[in-house]
């Protein structure tokens, strides 16, 4: 059953655990005068996840639903929550827009970098930050109370406490050098550098525990350690085309 935590003041984690993945997946909802979700995770938890959300608020007074990339486990129960909201519509970035408008069907917002969305008194800034990890992502900072919507950066595995101050760091970089989850260093850096000067209290990621106390030690580790990419298959030897 989908667990529910409040992390600041009128922002849940909701958060699914699923037998043999080392990973557990969470979304967000923003309660306020807009109610606003933040991903949905996969079709196949929407009746849970469903409960969860309704704990809170009436499912249908939900008005945004913010898809950070196009993934299963981002945005599967995209269209169900549209169904169960009829007022709601998806925000995403200009790159994702065809494969989010062509899944439900709807035309989605689509959000400028540095774009701000209140939701009454809390405001949403969002950032596009292709190849983090996906081609089509962005990032979310909810300003009033410094809390990031982080989606896949600032990952770690395994299905922890709701909330930590504890340094994962380590355990974040290993699961990324595993996985090959990030492609690009220059896209990292470049995300990290569009958060410069934001007071960033909270990171709200979509793998593992909500990160709270010294957030340092994170933004350094996926600053200077390069965990891009996955290893090849072996060697390769020239192929002889490309000697003609």
């Amino acid at each position: 059953m989908a667990t529910v935590t409040e992390i600041a003041s009128g922002v849940y984690r909701i958060n699914v655990v699923l037998p043999d993945r080392p990973v557990s997946y969470s979304l967000f909802l923003v309660d306020d005068d807009s109610p606003t979700l933040i991903e949905t995770s996969f079709a196949a938890v929407f009746d849970e996840v469903k409960v969860a959300v309704e704990s809170v608020v009436d499912l249908k007074k939900i008005e945004r639903i913010v898809v950070p990339h196009f993934e299963g486990d981002e945005c599967g129960g995209l269209n169900k929550f549209l169904a169960a909201a009829p007022n709601a519509v998806a925000i995403c970035s200009p790159i994702g827009s065809s494969s989010v408008r062509d899944f439900t069907g709807k035309e989605p917002v689509v959000i400028s970098d540095g774009e701000v969305l209140t939701t009454g008194s809390k405001k949403l800034r969002f950032f596009l930050t292709p190849y983090v990890h996906a081609w089509d992502s962005l990032l979310a900072v909810e300003e009033t109370q410094g809390t990031l919507f982080s989606s896949d950066l600032f990952i770690q595995p395994g299905h922890g406490k709701p909330s930590t101050d504890e340094d994962l760091s380590e355990q974040m970089v290993d699961l990324y050098k595993r996985i090959g989850l990030m492609p690009s260093m220059g896209h990292i850096r470049a995300a990290l550098d569009k958060m410069k000067g934001l007071d960033i209290k909270t990171i709200a990621c979509h793998h593992g525990s909500v990160l709270t106390g010294n957030l340092e030690p994170y933004y350094r580790a996926v600053w200077e350690q390069d965990f891009t990419g996955l290893p090849g298959p072996g060697a390769y030897s020239r192929p002889n085309f490309m000697d003609e």
